[in-house]
């Protein structure tokens, strides 16, 4: 129990300081590949670098999912925590899907967090699911929803980030 009030006061304190990339470092940027064709040798590439901040934004790696981004906890070098979301700015709605605490991290306040940060980085934004709620998850949603716009209810997603495709 030490160890999880240990958890959540680090990485709740930090939910706000997140590391935004564009790539996740298990894929090899150009200049790393630059590097692995100029120095072949010497070259050596780490994608399981623990990252500087406990809290990261990063791409979704779904290929049907442009877009989408996921925002992550780590403790230590332990991957803690994601959720997946998609923002539309022209519509000021953001949806999020799949929240997930791993193993040895749960009920520490992770989730919570999380989803305050991604209100608080797009203030006046509606929130909601695309899908509905597993009856086991509803106490959850229920608390984190409280004065949050939309109440993480489902609704579909607009045009803007889930386009139609032609039949």
């Amino acid at each position: 129990m030490a160890e999880n009030e240990a958890v959540a006061s680090v990485v709740a304190q930090f939910a706000d300081d997140v590391q935004w990339v564009r790539e996740w470092p298990d894929k090899p940027t150009w200049r790393d590949r630059l590097r692995r064709w100029a120095f072949p040798k010497s070259y050596r590439f780490d994608g399981s670098a623990t990252p500087p901040k406990p809290w990261v934004d990063r791409p979704a790696e779904h290929y049907e999912r442009t877009g989408w981004r996921i925002r992550a906890a780590y403790y230590r070098s332990d991957l803690a925590f994601e959720v997946e979301y998609v923002v539309c700015d022209q519509c000021k709605i953001g949806w999020v899907e799949s929240p997930y605490t791993y193993d040895g991290y749960k009920r520490c306040g992770l989730a919570s967090a999380a989803l305050r940060s991604l209100r608080r980085a797009y203030p006046g934004f509606q929130w909601h699911t695309g899908g509905g709620h597993f009856r086991e998850s509803e106490p959850f949603w229920d608390f984190v929803s409280v004065d949050v716009p939309g109440g993480y209810t489902r609704r579909e997603r607009c045009h803007y980030v889930e386009p139609r495709r032609a039949l």
